[in-house]
């Protein structure tokens, strides 16, 4: 795993990098190539000691973005913690995939590649609050299975994709009733 930490809120020290590292190789045995990733600590302040320090990792997969975030007492709570969450999705993804036993798609054939770069924007003033986070992603076209599935895999109650079959921007969303749901835009 090509490995970039970035610090915000304090100095990241050699102890910090060199343990990052040393926690974090241990996902490269389960990738068949090394992938670049992101890792973000922070730290912020909180009401509970336990949510002071932020790990966050993101590592882009050709076709498959694996992210994960923990907040621990300590920065190497957090990072212990991050790691297990990735560990836990490429486990995840790689199951999923051998259980179904139909072989892999082309989009889970291209499941390896390179890390996107995300910046962190100046929050934007808005009429009732403000615009904390802004994200960019890479809308690809694929099935709205396969769209569940990354959406899933992510851990996340929606994903935008473009629709394979009428090439158009959709977002499939798990509904409270644990079924899934799909937005169609109308023009």
């Amino acid at each position: 795993m090509e490995l970039t930490i970035t610090a915000r809120g304090f100095d990241l020290t050699d102890s910090v990098d060199t343990y990052a590292r040393k926690r974090l190789s241990k996902l490269d045995r389960r990738l068949r190539f090394s992938v670049p990733a992101r890792l973000v600590v922070r730290h912020e302040k909180a009401r509970r000691p336990d949510e002071r320090f932020i790990a966050e990792i993101t590592a882009e997969l050709k076709g498959t973005i694996l992210r994960g975030e923990e907040r621990g007492e300590t920065l190497h709570a957090a990072i212990d913690q991050v790691t297990d969450v990735l560990d836990r999705q490429i486990r995840r993804y790689k199951t999923k995939r051998i259980r179904r036993g139909d072989g892999l798609s082309e989009l889970e054939e291209r499941v390896v590649a390179q890390l996107a770069d995300v910046e962190d924007p100046e929050p934007e003033t808005l009429e009732d609050g403000r615009l904390v986070r802004e994200k960019r992603h890479r809308v690809t076209r694929m099935t709205v299975t396969e769209a569940a599935a990354q959406m899933d895999l992510l851990g996340h109650d929606f994903y935008m994709f473009t629709n394979a079959d009428s090439g158009e921007a959709n977002v499939v969303y798990r509904r409270h009733d644990g079924d899934y749901g799909l937005i169609i835009p109308e023009v």
